[in-house]
């Protein structure tokens, strides 16, 4: 949008503002709005809709602080500000401080208070007209707006893809446990078999009972490892492919689809959770494990 800053007559110069709004999905398919102003009146940054930017910014802390650059990658053009523009709060930092030490000064030698007050409100309106600001914000998600629906749906994918994946990593941690388990207790198994396998039958059949139980549970950890692997890469096709369209026509029923297959597997990890209740319930295991 544009704004004339000054118009006095056709024959004299005007100067113009222009304002921009950026609505940016990030890769975490994430809102953040970008409005920010320039001067001069040309459209000096085209940016349509779909078109995939980066900015480049100072930050205090987690906010930006100035905005300094920002590109466009689907037309590959940059655009470097004239000069870094200050967030609003940055801008009220450094001026403000200044004129408030001006005013101090001015109020000490002697000046008029009210004079002096209306002066430096003016002064103040004027200079919030003229100055150019950038507000980097992330608004909240309206489930009535259709494409922030997306996002909001695509953002359970994407934690629901962080849980996946640290389960797969759990399980994978558990299988290697079990296995180095299994050999422990059939190597003890072998050595009790070769010394007096009646002396030993009830610790022999405790073991070969411990060995069947991990057995199943690695199975089962191997088949939620393949199911979850299978998942994460759904999920992230179906982000990589929201970023290119805008919508996709059978989004729920995908989502819906995750979620059912994960009702399904719930079945297994609550059988493996028993399996592990019997483990703790064996006296060689507790032995090892001691």
């Amino acid at each position: 949008m544009r704004e004339v800053l000054l118009y006095l007559t056709a024959k004299l110069p005007r100067f113009y503002k222009r304002h921009y709004e950026f609505r940016i999905v990030t890769p975490a398919r994430s809102l953040q709005v970008l409005k920010f102003s320039v001067p001069g009146a040309e459209d000096g940054i085209p940016v349509r809709r779909g078109d995939m930017v980066s900015l480049l910014y100072s930050t205090q802390g987690y906010v930006l602080k100035k905005l300094i650059a920002i590109t466009n990658h689907t037309t590959g053009s940059d655009y470097l500000l004239p000069a870094p523009v200050p967030s609003p709060g940055h801008l009220v930092a450094t001026r403000g401080t200044v004129s408030t030490v001006v005013f101090l000064y001015l109020l000490f030698t002697g000046a008029n208070i009210f004079l002096l007050s209306m002066l430096s409100a003016a002064g103040l309106l004027l200079y919030a007209r003229l100055a150019h600001t950038a507000q980097l914000s992330s608004p909240p998600l309206q489930m009535n707006v259709q494409e922030e629906s997306r996002l909001i749906a695509d953002q359970k994918l994407l934690t629901q893809k962080y849980n996946l994946e640290q389960r797969v990593g759990e399980l994978k941690h558990e299988s290697a446990a079990n296995q180095a388990l299994v050999a422990q207790l059939e190597s003890l198994k072998r050595k009790m078999l070769q010394f007096d396998d009646k002396l030993y039958a009830n610790r022999i059949r405790r073991m070969t009972s411990a060995v069947g139980i991990l057995s199943k549970q690695t199975g089962n950890n191997q088949r939620l490892v393949s199911e979850y692997s299978r998942m994460i890469k759904m999920i992230d096709i179906e982000v990589e492919t929201a970023q290119i369209a805008d919508q996709l026509p059978d989004a729920e029923n995908f989502t819906r689809t995750i979620l059912r297959k994960l009702e399904e597997l719930k079945h297994v990890e609550e059988y493996n959770q028993n399996l592990r209740f019997q483990l703790e319930a064996n006296e060689e295991v507790m032995r090892m494990q001691a």
